[in-house]
């Protein structure tokens, strides 16, 4: 039977996004298949009414990390507005608000030391992140808190996570200033929403509400199965489903696709839980003058570690975060993060800012959670790299039979897993490999 298109996506988050408004451009027909009745995959925009004011709730991917190039495009392009963080970091520690102070040092020390160190060993040499602590001697009074921070930022478990993946990322991200964060001030969700049109635009067909279940195919031919009964055909196939999908087995592969599914299986879906309050006022600016212009806020004792705020704006809305072990605690204890977890936030806050809980209860206008590793086309939040892994992002990216192409966060080469940029340049390297393909 003739191919329907020259090139079928599977997945419109920010890298089928990113192939498809290529391929769709260079006059490829193309379509994208996505599971859900959206699109942006792991990016999830709420709209809520603060104090009147309708306000943006980021349920999944939030900040932009620094200034990678592939995203700025986008945000330009779209003509996207976008404030960077500001306003005063402050820490939760003996019942005290205080000023960031010698742990945060400490922490950054033990990971650039880490660097130097792994630069000194054969090449090859990779170890956990813990096991590195341990042959290190390092000190608990530090290493404890560096192997939190690491755990809660890489939504990854210390005994896990690999040396060698942490020193490519910190160098990675030291080349685009990632210190610096920014925000999508209309919400997150406009720039995938931005995309998407512009690949309707160029020619590109984009299916909602199509999961595909079943991947068939032999060299320059590919069908895909989604729904009952729907086949779509074409000689090249892009799929960009998360890892955690690509892990659960819930798309079958026939053939199985060489030694992807193998490599996809020595990467990590890492799990995070992150719960925003919504209130009526601010209280956090009242309760001490520190908190003024809070902006983040590290309670390392408390079951949800991180807090953030809107600086610069001046919304009352707050977040609480945490990553690794952590998250798989509460999700456990708390039903996915329900009403236990909710009661937990309060609780926290009430705690930090001396507030009575009665008037949290009071001031709460509504809190919004998404259960990242319970959603079926996610199975998780983003993926780190194990000891041992740091060649399988490369690996899984390379073209099977010049037929099947993969990517995604998971399969970024450069050391910006887990990011919406990494996302961004994996589908745009697929797709230039297709269109490459394509010509001969």
């Amino acid at each position: 039977m003739q191919a329907q298109y020259d090139v079928l996506i599977v997945g419109a988050g920010c890298a089928g996004l990113a192939a498809g408004c290529e391929l769709a451009a260079a006059g490829r027909r193309v379509a994208i298949l996505e599971a859900r009745e959206r699109v942006g995959g792991r990016i999830f925009t709420q709209r809520v009414d603060c104090a009147g004011v309708p306000t943006p709730v980021e349920l999944g991917a939030e900040f932009i990390h620094g200034l990678p190039p592939a995203l700025w495009s986008v945000v330009e392009e779209a003509r996207l507005e976008t404030n960077e963080l500001s306003g005063m970091d402050l820490v939760y520690s003996h019942g005290e608000l205080e000023l960031p102070g010698r742990e945060q040092g400490n922490t950054h020390r033990v990971l650039s030391e880490m660097i130097e160190w792994l630069a000194r060993q054969p090449a090859g040499c990779d170890m956990s992140f813990a096991e590195y602590l341990r042959v290190r001697a390092i000190d608990p009074s530090i290493g404890e808190p560096a192997a939190r921070f690491v755990e809660g930022f890489n939504a990854a478990e210390r005994h896990s996570i690999g040396i060698g993946s942490l020193a490519k990322q910190q160098r990675a991200e030291d080349l685009i200033a990632a210190d610096r964060l920014f925000r999508v001030r209309d919400g997150y969700d406009t720039l995938p929403s931005c995309m998407a049109r512009r690949f309707v635009r160029s020619g590109g067909e984009l299916l909602l509400g199509s999961a595909v279940h079943r991947v068939d195919w032999s060299p320059g031919s590919v069908t895909l199965s989604a729904g009952e009964g729907r086949a779509l055909r074409a000689p090249r196939a892009l799929i960009t489903a998360p890892l955690g999908v690509l892990q659960s087995g819930a798309i079958e592969f026939a053939p199985r696709p060489g030694d992807i599914l193998q490599q996809a299986a020595r990467l990590v879906m890492g799990e995070a839980a992150r719960i925003v309050l919504v209130f009526r006022e601010a209280f956090w600016r009242e309760s001490s003058p520190r908190a003024r212009a809070l902006s983040f806020l590290f309670a390392p004792a408390e079951p949800l570690p991180t807090w953030w705020t809107q600086m610069p704006e001046r919304s009352a809305v707050i977040t609480a975060w945490t990553g690794g072990p952590r998250a798989a605690l509460l999700r456990g204890a708390a039903g996915n993060a329900g009403s236990n977890a909710l009661e937990l936030c309060l609780a926290t806050l009430s705690k930090i800012f001396s507030v009575p809980r009665t008037a949290l209860d009071r001031l709460l206008s509504s809190w919004h959670h998404h259960d990242w590793c319970g959603d079926a086309y996610a199975r998780g939040a983003y993926s780190y790299l194990p000891a041992g892994a740091l060649d399988a992002p490369e690996r899984m990216a390379r073209p099977v039979e010049d037929t099947l192409y993969f990517a995604g966060e998971h399969t970024d080469v450069t050391g910006h897993w887990g990011t919406v940029h990494a996302a961004l340049t994996a589908g745009a390297r697929a797709a230039a490999a297709i269109l490459a393909s394509l010509t001969g």
